[in-house]
């Protein structure tokens, strides 16, 4: 008898601990519960730098009620310099040809003369090879060939290439675009050589290709918003390529650099994940395949195209002899008719070269490279090279 109370004291005793303890973890339960509906766990500045590292720009761009400029995690260093480097090279493009335009036949893009490109450092595959320029593998990537080209390209590294460096870091992007910009100024020297090449249009595709690439890679952070995502970067994709058929736009660089941006997306702009409660999510086996075939694709597509280029453009070895439809990749004459707003005469865009002789003839270089003997005209300028190579070379 004196023992019910004592075991009906004790089960009284651990019944409120019981409760106690299972009223503790309903609340822990419904404390989550409620922190799950509310997205939010950690006092807000933690959450923030929490989220910082959680999942790409974009899908926090994308979500409902987030605001983008919560969650950057640096300043776009590399995307400022490089508009602040295209603009004064665009400047001085206008200086050194005197602040006038090209006519608009040959320069619809409302810039300067080829020969102001050339001397700029624009490429031509023959300076590259024959005369040792191989600086001319960089310098077009900060020239533009006018007013339009540079206002679509500085559009597009705006709304794109700076949230990027945002998200991912300086170092990331610059990397993204350096060897973008090369790697397109070399598939333009071999498969256009005879012309004259300019644009950060390599760089730029570059980043519009890691950007393809970190939505493959950060997909299923998108949350639903991934494929319309696709279709904006489907879109502006489209459109520049369309603009890379004027003069002086070339596609092939804009190619080159695009497929090089989504081998190099792929390799560095994989966001790292997180749970609700700040544990790091291991990747899927899907982002790291294609990190490993980043590592091992890129420095073997350079090496290749390297080697095309060094042996495979020399004379009567010429890779652009492979496509011989490619050059309508580059520039087509528009509209279609007889009265085109601009045309592809590629004694327009070549950059030629003509040096009169005692004996009363010019020498004038082709766009083919070969080498001619024309009447000397009144005056050797620009107008009269431009009618001995329609007479002579085409």
């Amino acid at each position: 008898a004196a023992s019910l109370p004592m075991r009906g004291g004790g089960a009284g005793g651990a019944a409120p601990a019981a409760a106690r303890a299972s009223a503790t973890a309903s609340a822990t339960a419904g404390s989550r519960a409620a922190d799950d509906e509310e997205d939010s766990l950690l006092p807000p500045e933690e959450y923030r730098k929490l989220v910082r590292r959680a999942s790409s720009y974009a899908s926090f761009q994308l979500s409902e009620g987030v605001r983008p400029s919560q969650y950057y995690v640096g300043r776009p260093v590399v995307c400022l310099t490089i508009l602040l480097v295209c603009t004064v090279m665009l400047v001085l493009e206008m200086w050194v040809n005197d602040w006038k335009f090209e006519d608009f036949r040959v320069n619809p893009t409302f810039g300067p003369s080829v020969q102001t490109l050339l001397t700029l450092g624009a490429k031509r595959t023959d300076l590259i090879l024959e005369y040792g320029q191989w600086y001319r593998l960089i310098a077009p990537v900060f020239l533009h060939g006018g007013i339009i080209h540079y206002a679509f390209n500085m559009l597009g590294l705006y709304s794109i290439g700076f949230p990027l460096e945002r998200q991912f870091g300086s170092l990331a992007i610059g990397y993204i675009f350096m060897l973008s910009g090369v790697m397109g100024t070399v598939m333009s020297a071999i498969f256009s050589p005879r012309s004259v090449g300019i644009g950060a249009s390599g760089g730029i595709f570059g980043i519009f290709g890691s950007a393809w690439a970190e939505l493959f890679q950060n997909w299923s952070l998108y949350h639903g918003e991934a494929w319309k995502s696709l279709l904006q970067l489907t879109f502006a994709t489209v459109l520049n390529l369309m603009l890379g058929l004027m003069p002086f736009l070339d596609n092939f660089a804009h190619l080159g650099g695009f497929l090089t941006g989504i081998l190099c997306g792929l390799g560095v702009l994989v966001s790292s994940r997180y749970t609700r409660y700040g544990e790091l999510k291991q990747r899927k086996c899907y982002q790291i395949s294609l990190q490993v075939l980043s590592v091992i694709v890129t420095p073997l597509f350079i090496t290749v195209a390297i080697f095309v280029l060094y042996f495979g453009v020399g004379e009567g070895n010429k890779a652009s002899e492979w496509c011989v439809w490619c050059d309508y990749l580059s520039c087509v004459p528009f509209p279609p008719g007889d009265k085109p707003w601009w045309t592809c005469d590629p004694c327009m865009d070549a950059g030629l070269r003509g040096t009169n002789l005692p004996n009363g003839t010019t020498l004038l270089v082709c766009p083919d490279e070969r080498e001619v003997l024309a009447p000397t005209p009144n005056r050797l300028d620009d107008d009269s090279l431009l009618a001995l190579c329609h007479v002579h070379c085409l």
